[in-house]
Parts: C-alpha cells; structure tokens; sequence
C-alpha cells in the first residue's frame, strides 16, 4: 500500500464511532506499524548524515529525510493518542514554521518551482501546535506545487496583521492580532466552481494522480479550530493564494 494510502486508511478508520472498537484498533496498529517504519528511516539517515561531509548537498538531503520523518512521527502519534489538533504545550513560532517549511518544500518540488520567503524573521507566535502548524504549511505548499506541473513561482510570506472592524465584516474574526501565513503560486488557478468545494473534505481535482482532497481540508480545520480562518483566492489562468489567519499568543 502507498504510504498515503497507508496514512489515509489510519485517520478513516481513527474517526470512526466510539463503539467501533475492531476500528480503532486496526487504527493503531496501522499507526503502531507505520512509526516503527519510520524509525528505520530515522536511525539510517541519521548514520547516513554521519559518513558525509559537514556542508555537503548529500548531508543536507539526509537532514531533510531526517526531519520530515521525524514531523511525520510526531503527527502519528498525534493520531495513536487523539490529541486534539489545537492542544498546544507552547506557542508556535511562526517564522520559524515558515523558514523550515521552505527548507523541506524545496526538495519536495521540482526545480522548476521557484521560492520565495518574506517575514520569516518576524518574531510572531501563536497558541497553536507547532506540529500542525508545520503539517498546515506544508499541505498548502504541496498544493501550490501541483498546480505548477510546468513551474512557477512560489511564494511564502509571513506578516501581523491588526483586525478592527470593517475588515472582520469579511473574515468573520474576533477583533485582535494576528499572524498572517500566506502561500501564493503563479499555477493553473481554480474556477470558480472549484473554489466553492476546494476545502471539501475528500474534494479532489486529482484522482488517480495522488490527490486525496484533504489537504486544504484539513488546514482550514486546524485554523478553525485555533479561532483563526483559510481563506481562498484564485482565478484560472492567474494562481491562487491561500492565506492562514493565526491569532497570536
């Protein structure tokens, strides 16, 4: 089984009803299973990183393997123990989400896709987990990325943002600060019956091509659930821009 579909078949079987035990059961051992799995990756590549030289692009590759492993353990354990999305220990540091989510991005997409970064040193924080803001990220950034098959430009940018009214009129926020993550490509767009369905949980334009709708679903459920929105703005032909709103801590 591919390991989306691996992954997929854990989070379907985790939600089910409460008096579905056999579910959740087969529920933790998928994810039981999978941790084990990417122990093995985690163990190599670290003995991997220590027979290259220090600052060469193999080192760097092994310690971008290492750390996307590491962030996928993290959110599988999420799911072994139920932890809410929105239970944080400490506030997230949103420049820094932003900076490593554009390290791991940038060998997630072709060479084609070019990536920018603005604000990353802004020092904005936000009581939301840290490892779901960073599963977030990467989710609208693997979107952006499919939607520029012949390459494109990318761009991830955090700013604060202030909000009185009028501006909530459309956002439908509690008046406060906010950090504001936006990701932006320069791909295909959406149309405007597409756009409607784009956070549809299980909504895809990609079946068959690896595409399972749920991740702009899930980060409009993760910004939701901190008090803060998604918003959408696209246009055939022009990119698409998807922006997270964040209340800061």
């Amino acid at each position: 089984m591919p390991f989306d579909g691996f992954l997929d078949d854990a989070m379907r079987t985790q939600d089910a009803p409460a008096g579905h035990a056999d579910a959740r059961g087969h529920a933790d051992a998928l994810v039981h299973d999978l941790n084990n799995l990417l122990a093995v990756i985690l163990n190599a590549n670290e003995a991997l990183a220590a027979t290259l030289p220090e600052g060469s692009l193999g080192r760097e590759l092994a310690g971008l393997s290492q750390d996307a492993a590491a962030k996928a353990g993290a959110l599988l354990q999420r799911l072994l123990d139920a932890t809410p999305a929105h239970a944080a220990a400490e506030p997230a540091d949103c420049g820094a989400a932003v900076a490593e989510t554009a390290r791991l991005v940038r060998a997630r997409l072709p060479a084609a896709v070019a990536i920018e970064v603005r604000g990353a040193d802004l020092a904005l924080q936000s009581a939301v987990d840290a490892v779901e803001l960073d599963s977030a990220l990467l989710n609208l950034c693997i979107n952006a990325g499919h939607a520029m098959p012949d390459g494109g430009a990318l761009t991830l940018s955090l700013a604060e943002a202030d909000l009185r009214p009028p501006a909530l009129n459309d956002l439908g926020l509690a008046a406060g600060r906010y950090a504001v993550i936006a990701v932006a490509d320069t791909g295909v767009g959406m149309s405007p019956q597409v756009l409607a369905r784009a956070t549809e949980a299980r909504f895809t334009t990609r079946a068959g091509r690896g595409g399972n709708g749920l991740g702009l679903a899930s980060a409009k459920a993760f910004a939701e659930a901190a008090g803060g929105r998604l918003l959408l703005k696209s246009q055939q032909g022009c990119g698409t821009t998807a922006t997270l709103f964040l209340p800061l801590a």
